[in-house]
């Protein structure tokens, strides 16, 4: 179980630097999808670890409500995790924002979407300690 931890977080990890070099490359579409999916694995490693399991889920709002801690966010940091689920769709599919999403998808949202993912990763590596250590 301990490895498959590691796995989820570094997994996470590597998802939010990916969202940051999309950020940095202006590319706002990938930044915010790599957002969600660097939150979505760093509160999937923590249920796996606290829990056992995980549910099959891209919802950011249902996992953190599965784990039953706010990880030390603000009611303010907790709506903006809540809104990171969007850009699972958002941020690939033209058909949902009715054009291409990096032109619906503004440097303002992009920014906050990452830095969002930034405090949850963290707080999961955190709150994982010593696990995430290999050994």
């Amino acid at each position: 179980m301990r490895e498959q931890v590691r796995w989820w977080l570094r997994a996470a990890q590597r998802d939010l630097e990916r969202a940051e070099r999309s950020l940095q490359d202006d590319d706002r579409a990938a930044a915010t999808f790599w957002a969600q999916q660097a939150a979505e694995k760093a509160l999937k490693a923590l249920l796996l670890h606290y829990r056992g399991y995980y549910p099959k889920t891209h919802s950011i709002r249902r996992l953190l409500e599965e784990l039953g801690i706010d990880l030390g966010l603000s009611v303010e940091e907790l709506e903006d995790a809540y809104e990171l689920t969007q850009y699972y769709h958002l941020s690939r599919y033209p058909d949902i924002v009715e054009g291409l999403p990096d032109e619906a998808i503004s440097r303002r949202t992009a920014r906050k979407a990452v830095e969002t993912a930034r405090k949850i990763v963290a707080r999961a590596a955190e709150a994982l300690g010593g696990i995430t250590e290999p050994g």
